[in-house]
C-alpha cells in the first residue's frame, strides 16, 4: 500500500506541474527578441518579421536559447558545444560555424554583415540583442 500511495503521489505531482504550466500559459509564453524575429522558448518556434514561422532544427533552437541566456558575452565554440550538446569540441569540428551561418540566414537582414550574432575573431561568437 505504501508503494501504491507513493506512486499515486508521484503521478499527481508530475500532473500538477503540467497543470501549472497550462494554467500559467493562458496565452502567455516566454518570448525573446532575436534580431527582428521572436523566439518562443515554450513552443520552440521562431517567428519572422512578418509573423511567419521559421523552421528551426533542435541544435539551432539550442544555440539561440544559449545566446539569449548569455547576451553581450563572447562564447567560444567549446562553450557553445558544451552548453548545447554537452560534449567537448574537437579541434577540426566546424559544426558550430555551419549552424551559425544557417542561423544568420534565418534571422539577419543581411547575413553577410551580421548585426545580431557576430564573430569575434579568435574567440568565438557574441549575441547582441
Amino acid at each position: 500500500m505504501r508503494e501504491l500511495l507513493a506512486r499515486v503521489k508521484s503521478v499527481l505531482r508530475r500532473g500538477g506541474k503540467g497543470e501549472k504550466r497550462s494554467g500559467k500559459a493562458g496565452g502567455a509564453t516566454r518570448k525573446l527578441a532575436i534580431g527582428a524575429c521572436m523566439l518562443d522558448l515554450d513552443t520552440h518556434q521562431l517567428t519572422g518579421r512578418k509573423g511567419e514561422e521559421i523552421p528551426l532544427t533542435g541544435m539551432e533552437f539550442d544555440l539561440l536559447r544559449v545566446f539569449a541566456e548569455h547576451p553581450n558575452r563572447v562564447l567560444s565554440r567549446d562553450q557553445l558545444l558544451t552548453l548545447t550538446r554537452n560534449r567537448e569540441w574537437e579541434p577540426f569540428d566546424r559544426s558550430i560555424d555551419i549552424r551559425i551561418a544557417r542561423l544568420r540566414r534565418k534571422i539577419e537582414a543581411d547575413p553577410e554583415k551580421p548585426r545580431t550574432i557576430k564573430t569575434v575573431r579568435g574567440a568565438g561568437y557574441i549575441f547582441i540583442p
